[in-house]
Parts: structure tokens; C-alpha cells; sequence
């Protein structure tokens, strides 16, 4: 029995060193679990105000009537947790909020062209709309601004190219320029200022790359409005 004892001691050190192997052995050739991949927002859509046209909702503010209550609303956008309201008259910022209703209601200047857009968002980033414009009832002082113009982007996956256009217009029936700007990312492939023409030609686009057009809308006045329109390109 003693004998016994003694060789079961002198294979310890062995046996411990085979569990030993056989514990961690194993684990290294295990995959690593996937990274989640990060999921922002779907872009929202705006429903009101009516894009390019006068504005036929709104409230008076008894308390000034130069003013008027303007009501905003979008739909829900997928995964959005909540939504940033912008509301530009020109080039000059009126009012942002963020909110987690799907509307708003904005006190605004009577007769004037305003633009507005919503950004959608979430803890994995933000997604931003389309710009809208309406303009406010009242008579005008003086002449209105352009409406923002409304952005198309086309992909065409046969030649890889997309085409870009868009549609401006002015409640003073005024004729409009147009300063353009193309983006892919951050680098600018297209610019051009005082533009007559409706349309630019069109360009190669890389699959998967994400695309903003910018459109300021002029008239002969010095009034204008910008226009912000972002798309993927299809991989």
C-alpha cells in the first residue's frame, strides 16, 4: 500500500500539467463572439406643413398679429428614440428642439418662407430628413423667398451612375439661380454657384458610399432658402 502511495505521488505533477492542457486547450480555438452592429435611426418623414405650398394650418396668437402658430408633424421612424425639430428662414435658425412626440407647434413670423427638417436619433447615431418649406399666411412687406427645392437623387446600378435634379420654386412666380453642392462623405465632387439649369450631369457613384446634395435656392432679390437632401448609394 505504501508503494502504492509513492507512485501515484510521482504522477501528480504529470497529471496535473494533462488537466491543465485539457481546460485551457480548448478555449483557445473558440470564435470570438460578433460585434453587434451599430443601428441608427431610420430618417423621419414630414407630413406638415404641405412641402411648397402656403401654409393652411395654423393658429392665430391673439397676444401678436404678426405672429402665428405653426403646427409641425412627421412620421415615426424606425429605431428612433427621439427627434430634433429645425426650422430655418433663409440661412438663420428660428428654433430646434429636440422632442419624443412626433409633433410640435412653432410660434413664426406671418408671410414668411421658412424651411424645416427632422433628424431622427438613437444611442448608435442620428439620421437626418428632408428639408420641407411652406410659407406663413399674411400679407408680405416685402417680396417671399424661394421655397426649398425638392432634391432627387437616382441611382442607376447598370452604369453605376446617378443622376441628380430638383424642382424650385417661388410664391412671387420670381425666376431663380441655383448654387449646388455634391458630397460623397466629405469630399466635395461637384460645386457650382449661380446655376440656371435644373439638373446636373451625370455622375459615377461608388457602391455603398453615402451621398448629400445641397440646393440654395435664389432670387432675384437676394432672398434664398437651402435645401439638404442625403442618400446611399446600393452596394
Amino acid at each position: 500500500m505504501r508503494r502504492l502511495k509513492i507512485k501515484l505521488f510521482q504522477f501528480a505533477p504529470m497529471l496535473m500539467m494533462v488537466a491543465l492542457f485539457s481546460c485551457g486547450g480548448g478555449g483557445g480555438n473558440g470564435e470570438e463572439p460578433p460585434e453587434e452592429k451599430a443601428q441608427p435611426p431610420a430618417k423621419a418623414v414630414g407630413t406638415l406643413p404641405a412641402n411648397g405650398e402656403p401654409c393652411s394650418d395654423y393658429e392665430e396668437v391673439s397676444s401678436n398679429d404678426s405672429k402665428v402658430l405653426i403646427p409641425f408633424k412627421w412620421n415615426a421612424a424606425q429605431l428612433a428614440q427621439s427627434y430634433t425639430l429645425v426650422v430655418m428662414q433663409g440661412s438663420t435658425q428660428v428654433f430646434e428642439n429636440s422632442l419624443s412626440a412626433l409633433e410640435a407647434k412653432v410660434e413664426l413670423d406671418r408671410a414668411k418662407t421658412y424651411s424645416w427638417s427632422v433628424t431622427s436619433a438613437n444611442a448608435d447615431g442620428e439620421t437626418n430628413g428632408d428639408t420641407y418649406s411652406f410659407t406663413t399666411p399674411g400679407i408680405p412687406e416685402s417680396n417671399f423667398a424661394p421655397y426649398a427645392a425638392a432634391i432627387s437623387i437616382e441611382f442607376n446600378i447598370e452604369n453605376s451612375v446617378m443622376t441628380i435634379s430638383w424642382v424650385g420654386s417661388d410664391e412671387d412666380g420670381d425666376e431663380l439661380v441655383y448654387d449646388i453642392t455634391v458630397w460623397e462623405g466629405d469630399t466635395i465632387m461637384v460645386e457650382e454657384n449661380d446655376f440656371e439649369a435644373v439638373a446636373i450631369d451625370p455622375i459615377a457613384y461608388t457602391d455603398g458610399e453615402k451621398y448629400t446634395v445641397e440646393v440654395v435656392s435664389k432670387d432675384p432679390s437676394g432672398s434664398s432658402s437651402i435645401s439638404v437632401k442625403e442618400n446611399e448609394a446600393p452596394e
